[in-house]
C-alpha cells in the first residue's frame, strides 16, 4: 500500500503536469464512496488555490483517493 508521502508526491507531479499543459484550472475529483472531508474538497480551483492531496482529515478506510483533473474551459471550436 502506498504511503502518504508517496501519494503526496504523485499528486504534486500530477498537478504540475496539469499546470504545464493546456489546462486553465485544476479540478479535484473524489470517489463516490469518499469521506465527508474529501467530498467537501471536491471542486474546481485556480492552480495556486488547489488543496494539497491527500486530503488532511480523510477518514476513508483506504485513505484519500482524490485526484486532480484538468479544466480545459478555454479550448475548443
Amino acid at each position: 500500500m502506498a504511503t502518504t508521502t508517496d501519494v503526496k508526491a504523485t499528486q504534486e507531479a500530477a498537478l504540475k503536469k496539469i499546470r504545464d499543459g493546456l489546462a486553465t484550472k485544476a479540478r479535484v475529483l473524489a470517489n463516490r464512496d469518499c469521506c465527508p472531508a474529501c467530498r467537501a474538497t471536491e471542486g474546481v480551483y485556480d492552480f495556486d488555490d488547489a488543496p494539497e492531496l491527500p486530503v488532511v482529515g480523510c477518514s476513508h478506510p483506504d485513505g484519500c483517493r482524490c485526484h486532480y483533473a484538468p479544466v480545459l474551459d478555454q479550448f475548443g471550436p
